[in-house]
């Protein structure tokens, strides 16, 4: 009887601790991707609050079509104009700001963003309203 309740107590105390360690992952590809942009590049993400789908650059790119971005799991999907959050991970030196067009080949711009500068939602912040998922290029000034 004393190694049934032995066991008992072990699966109470094991049980959270296994509903934790399987709930974990299936939040993990929707945490704050900030930290997953490196020093001089312009991320963009797909989620509002840095989350989701993340796209790394270190230069210009006149075309975002055919680029993939990165939930930080194994899926890759096409990046293709879904930028709703934003960072520049610039620094001294290196080109300052970056200004995103709604247009590829950089036409119609939409916001401009200066080094270490970020925004959880582009709407709030661009000059162009509506600006969720419409970035379509930006390049470095």
């Amino acid at each position: 009887m004393k190694s049934l309740a032995r066991l008992a107590a072990a699966f109470t105390f094991v049980l959270p601790l296994v509903l934790v360690g399987v709930a974990q992952p299936a939040s993990a590809a929707f945490f704050d991707m900030r930290d997953q942009c490196g020093l001089g590049y312009y991320c963009t993400m797909g989620d509002a609050s840095w989350r989701g789908c993340i796209a790394l650059f270190e230069g210009n790119d006149a075309n975002y079509a055919d680029n993939g971005c990165w939930d930080g799991g194994a899926i890759r999907y096409e990046l293709d104009n879904r930028t709703t959050s934003v960072y520049n991970n610039g620094y001294v030196g290196a080109p300052d700001n970056v200004q995103s067009f709604r247009h590829p080949n950089y036409v119609e711009l939409i916001w401009s963003i200066a080094p270490g500068t970020y925004y959880s939602n582009v709407d709030k912040f661009c000059n162009a309203q509506p600006c969720n998922d419409q970035a379509s290029s930006h390049r470095w000034v």
